[in-house]
């Protein structure tokens, strides 16, 4: 949902699905989703935030950090071998 246009989003508020009666669970669970975009302007083309966004973020920079920590530490290791060897 969040990959729809402002203006699809709006059309899908607009116009409400058509279903059949079987579907009837999944479709009003789109459509749910579809007036919560709408009213909260979640759409492709806005920045929106929330508690998982920042835990998005969060967990990115972690990650980020740990890969720097690994680099780092096998460029020390990398160092060391390559002084070991040119000492002997």
């Amino acid at each position: 949902m969040v990959n729809c246009s402002a203006k699809d989003i709006e059309c899908l508020f607009v116009k409400k699905i058509e279903f059949k009666a079987e579907d009837k669970d999944q479709a009003m669970q789109f459509q749910k989703v579809v007036s919560i975009c709408f009213k909260k302007g979640i759409n492709a083309e806005s920045k929106w935030s929330s508690k998982w966004r920042k835990i998005e973020k969060e967990e990115a920079l972690k990650a980020e950090k740990e890969r720097k920590a690994r680099e780092e530490k096998d460029n020390t290791l990398r160092r060391s071998v390559v002084q070991t060897m040119a000492a002997e």
